[in-house]
């Protein structure tokens, strides 16, 4: 017994024929007959009663097509719901997150998109926080990761993941403890840095003012598996957050100083730009957060209810 067996069964019950449900259907009469015996076969008993005006049900028959018709109400609800369901699952994400964070969390996001909504289609942008922000305010994006608040009304929804702190990071220590650096202390260091605005640049830049330092930066550069290449052949010291040192672009030979006096730090945030999220666009910003409590978490700290 099958499905179209069914169908065919119910038809021509319904249209009180073969001949006419073979019109109906659109498919071969001896097709149609030949299906329904063997369902009658299948059941093991007849069905209808065949005379030369067409067909009667039997007791049997009658019986048994209400409850073909339930089963095939029922089959038809639930195709449609699921239908419906995937549809509500269909479309594409387009989300961005900075160039670290992407390095540790985009790998465990998009295995779990992929299993969790295979039939939608996901865009990553790898970019700065300000290219992020550029994206959030002309609505090119569903949701980001990024540093300091979005500079702009269109994202809806912003909640503070948690602060970084930041850390010198060369191939030698500055000062006489491997473990911090006080900010003035950088007055004449060799600096490669990432070009302003940038999250890293920005907090020393403040704070080498208001101390009256001068910061030595030779060479900007925004990628920043390039800026961890210069670092790891010793041509200069940089800025880096502590999810930065956790990728594996810092060799292990690097010495990492966190900066205080003043201690500088930065925020993580996450936003989305629908406030009214389509449920593709909710379960997406879920499965980001998830992976990137699951590869990031441990690294920041949590957020100040300031920063919420």
């Amino acid at each position: 017994m099958d499905v179209q067996q069914l169908r065919y069964f119910v038809s021509v019950s319904e249209l009180g024929g073969f001949a006419k449900a073979s019109d109906v259907l659109d498919v071969p009469q001896p097709t149609l007959s030949r299906q329904v015996r063997n369902l009658e076969l299948s059941i093991g008993t007849s069905l209808f009663h065949r005379h030369g005006r067409g067909v009667a049900l039997t007791d049997a028959g009658a019986h048994f097509l209400s409850r073909a018709q339930e089963i095939l109400r029922t089959l038809d609800r639930t195709l449609s719901e699921l239908r419906k369901g995937d549809a509500r699952l269909r479309g594409h994400i387009v989300c961005g997150v900075t160039p670290t964070v992407g390095r540790m969390m985009i790998p465990e996001f998009v295995r779990s998109f992929n299993a969790k909504l295979p039939l939608a289609r996901l865009s990553m942008l790898n970019l700065l926080s300000s290219q992020l922000h550029d994206q959030l305010r002309a609505s090119r994006i569903d949701f980001a990761i990024h540093h300091s608040p979005p500079t702009t009304s269109n994202a809806a929804m912003t909640q503070c993941l948690g602060t970084q702190d930041l850390y010198l990071v060369g191939r030698y220590p500055v000062g006489p403890d491997a473990r911090v650096v006080e900010v003035k202390r950088l007055d004449g260091v060799r600096l490669i840095m990432p070009s302003s605005p940038h999250v890293t640049r920005q907090p020393l830049e403040a704070a080498a003012a208001r101390q009256n330092i001068a910061l030595q930066i030779d060479i900007e550069v925004d990628a920043v598996d390039s800026l961890f290449d210069l670092v790891n052949s010793g041509y200069a010291h940089t800025v880096s957050t502590r999810i930065g040192l956790a990728t594996d672009w810092a060799r292990p030979s690097l010495v990492a100083q966190r900066l205080v006096n003043p201690a500088l730090t930065t925020h993580l945030f996450f936003s989305a730009t629908a406030d009214s999220a389509s449920p593709l666009q909710r379960v997406s910003r879920e499965l980001a957060l998830i992976a990137f409590r699951s590869t990031c978490g441990h690294l920041v700290n949590p957020p100040h209810p300031e920063n919420e």
